[in-house]
């Protein structure tokens, strides 16, 4: 299971100061309470996602370990984008493959630019 971001939710950086982060839910507990928006299905739970950040946030403690596990979480990710990586050139090194068609065109004018200078020189020589 992924680890939620409580920044993303409270929408703050990782390194806001506790004012910041108080004053964003504040804002977010006004934009979201059941009293004031009325009775929509969805908004509870933003409230509640909006509760728990903030309760996480607002403890260092709890604050330092959740963190912990996003550092971590990342630090699995780019150790997983690093093996997909790793088997795509094993692959590509196993399986080579035709130019991408962009490169392809443009190798045609260079291509005909020497030809047809080929070719004059081979009409010059004919014609001494």
């Amino acid at each position: 299971m992924t680890q939620r971001n409580y920044y993303q939710i409270l929408g703050v950086r990782p390194d806001a100061t506790q004012v910041d982060i108080r004053a964003a839910f504040v804002r977010l507990t006004k934009l979201h309470h059941p009293d004031i928006v009325g009775d929509d299905g969805d908004l509870p739970w933003r409230l509640q996602d909006v509760q728990q950040a903030y309760r996480c946030l607002s403890v260092s403690a709890s604050r330092d370990a959740h963190d912990a596990v996003l550092a971590e979480a990342e630090r699995l990710h780019f150790a997983r984008q690093r093996v997909v990586q790793s088997r795509l050139k094993r692959y590509d090194r196993r399986h080579p493959h035709a130019l991408p068609r962009r490169y392809r065109r443009r190798r045609w004018p260079l291509i005909l630019l020497i030809l047809i200078g080929v070719g004059g020189l081979v009409s010059l020589h004919l014609l001494a």
